[in-house]
């Protein structure tokens, strides 16, 4: 009974080593990709031109929502916070704002260097881009620490202000899929 289940485990495994009496089997072949079957899963087939629309669509809702949520918090701010805090509020807004852009630039940036063969984008630039805004964000946190410890704290959220963004354009997509499910 115990061979006859290591004779079916054995079939079950092509390349295991019990195949040939404990070496490799001799018909190992590398897995090519086109023997690997299409799978929109896998994402083998090619971007359509509709979902790149969508997908600038969607990174503009995006930058718009940055703004606004930002604009709306400050306004609410400043009377019971103080200006301090709301004048942060905003300088972090517009950072984030910059900061999404850059990203959004840069996982592209990323994506087209995975992507063709001869990319135009260099991995050092993409790298120094990411760390270039990192920097910069310390940089002005560490202006508005020096001038106002309120402003610190209001620079802090705006710079949160692409989490309420992405929270509302993920409610957004949520009633677009289901008015087209309907």
């Amino acid at each position: 009974m115990a061979t006859e289940e290591q004779g079916q485990d054995a079939s079950l495994t092509p390349h295991s080593s019990e195949n040939s009496g404990g070496g490799p089997s001799e018909t190992h072949e590398e897995p090519r990709p086109e023997d690997w079957p299409e799978s929109g899963e896998l994402g083998w087939a090619e971007t359509s031109a509709q979902e790149m629309v969508a997908y600038g669509n969607t990174v503009r809702r995006i930058e718009w929502l940055i703004v606004v949520a930002g604009a709306v918090c400050a306004g609410v701010a400043v009377w019971p916070l103080g200006w301090p805090l709301a004048a942060g509020m905003v300088v972090g807004t517009a950072l984030a704002w910059i900061n999404f852009r850059w990203m959004a630039a840069g996982i592209n940036a990323i994506g087209e260097r995975i992507v063709k063969a001869k990319s135009e984008e260099r991995g050092a630039a993409v790298v120094a881009r990411g760390v270039g805004r990192i920097f910069l964000i310390a940089l002005v946190a560490y202006g508005i620490f020096v001038c106002s410890v309120r402003g610190l704290v209001g620079f802090l959220a705006g710079l949160a202000m692409p989490v309420i963004a992405l929270m509302c354009e993920a409610m957004y997509e949520f009633v677009a899929s289901y008015r087209r499910s309907s």
